[in-house]
């Protein structure tokens, strides 16, 4: 089940909203959250739900385990056990198949390959179990005594599959006490038509354009870079679709999550971008990987090379996204220690123009890189006219211009010119509050209709990060 399905948007939602606030008590209202979210991840996991809840039981006995003992050997024990537990199972499912296909490639070998299906979202949800551990070992929170309610941080449906990655300690006050007012319902229904809206009228949009640019077998430059601009542009929307729904879904039932994107493509380096675009994996591997190891401190090459190898492999067991954590790493080093330096010395116009133009031009090829998983170097190469049928053709010139407006609409809101144009509106018509609640909850049910009609007219389409 996806948040971008009929199902969801007329059966589910409603039924788990009717439930949960005609309930009256907390404890009986985690109980509906937790059940439907279990019924939400089982509707496409049945088995893989089993999986889930036993690594929630796992971790919970690791929690408990190291806040029990004193000594701090027998806690690092436990707290190693625990990752290894996680990366485990992660491994297995996620890395199994790519391990052994790249070790027989390399040493001509003729091991079995082991093809497994991948659990939906465990990713997600196997960072967030395992930074509960990690939080409890350091001290950072408290450990969760109460199994029920562990189960409803880790299983909670809007941000199981495809995030933000929640930290406990962030929510874990909301797991008790939570108020929801009608302000809380309207922001929470608003925000999430904004993701809708991405996902279902841009990033599915995007979909057909990038498919058919990138699928032509006379493939000239201009197709296979626009190709990627488009694809730059599904994933953008697609994913921060995603994320505003799983926000505003926690708001309407009294979680605040934080944001998981601000704008990444109006950036002005690699490392800016990298601070706004999937935050909540940016800062779990800062905090749980670059700083331990060092951070800026101590050898900082070293730990940069490490930070985004990982984030290459946490996206995919495919070697396309090991190097394109690199390709971000060389350019994070290139910033940090000539290129950044370089920018600012030039006169600030010339400097915000160059900038932004760098930052999508890496953006753009890097999700070239992130793109391709067969064939990458030869389409790569497409790109800079190496064995490219041309600059341009007929059929390349006419997609593009049959999704002009598209493009423009994507360009648009993929920058915050709406926000800032409608503040400016709003304290030039001096609109009440009354009146801004009215304009938002209509906007937002304008939306969720033009999306009901699109999706009556289409097949599904699943969000580009449950693969991850």
């Amino acid at each position: 089940m996806v948040f971008s399905d009929l199902l969801f948007l007329y059966i589910f939602l409603p039924a788990l909203a009717l439930l949960y606030f005609v309930t009256p008590f907390n404890g009986v209202r985690r109980g509906v959250l937790t059940a439907f979210s279990l019924l939400f991840y089982a509707w496409g996991e049945p088995v893989y739900v089993f999986l889930m809840l036993g690594m929630v039981a796992a971790d919970y006995i690791f929690g408990l385990l190291i806040a029990k003992v004193r000594e701090q050997r027998f806690r690092k024990l436990w707290l190693v056990l625990a990752v290894i537990f996680n990366l485990g199972i992660l491994g297995v499912f996620k890395y199994l198949g790519f391990f052994t296909e790249s070790f027989n490639f390399i040493f001509s070998f003729k091991l079995p390959e082991v093809s497994l299906a991948l659990p939906i979202g465990i990713s997600f949800f196997t960072f967030q179990t395992m930074s509960y551990v990690i939080d409890v070992y350091r001290g950072d929170t408290d450990v969760q005594k109460n199994f029920p309610k562990l189960l409803l941080y880790v299983s909670f449906f809007p941000q199981l599959i495809a995030g933000p990655i929640v930290r406990y300690k962030d929510i874990e006050a909301q797991l008790d006490n939570r108020r929801v007012n009608i302000e809380d319902i309207n922001e929470g229904i608003y925000r999430f038509s904004v993701g809708l809206a991405k996902k279902v009228l841009i990033a599915d949009n995007c979909d057909g354009v990038v498919k058919t640019l990138m699928g032509l077998s006379e493939a000239t430059v201009t197709a296979r870079w626009m190709g990627a601009v488009f694809f730059t542009l599904q994933l953008y929307f697609d994913f921060s679709g995603y994320s505003d729904m799983a926000i505003g879904l926690g708001r309407i039932f009294g979680f605040r999550f934080n944001e998981n994107f601000n704008y990444p493509l109006i950036s002005g380096s690699a490392t800016e971008f990298w601070r706004r675009w999937h935050i909540s994996l940016g800062t779990f591997f800062r905090d749980y990987v670059y700083i331990p190891l060092g951070g800026n401190r101590h050898d900082q090459t070293r730990n940069i090379l490490v930070v985004w190898f990982l984030t290459g492999m946490w996206h995919g067991a495919s070697w396309n996204f090991i190097l394109w954590g690199l390709y971000y790493a060389f350019l994070l080093l290139l910033e940090k220690h000539r290129l950044l330096s370089f920018l600012e010395r030039m006169p600030v116009a010339l400097s915000f123009a160059v900038s932004k133009l760098y930052v999508i031009f890496i953006t753009v090829f890097g999700f070239a890189v992130f793109y391709f998983d067969k064939d990458l170097f030869r389409n790569l190469g497409i790109m800079f006219g190496m064995g490219a049928s041309g600059w341009t053709d007929i059929v390349t010139n006419s997609v593009i211009l049959d999704n002009i407006f598209l493009l423009a609409a994507a360009c648009i809101f993929a920058v915050p010119v709406v926000p800032f144009l409608a503040k400016r509106l709003t304290e030039k018509l001096h609109l009440s509050y009354g009146v801004q609640r009215i304009v938002k909850t209509t906007a937002a049910l304008l939306v969720i209709l033009a999306a009901t009609v699109r999706l009556c007219g289409n097949t599904y389409s699943a969000f580009l990060y449950f693969r991850f």
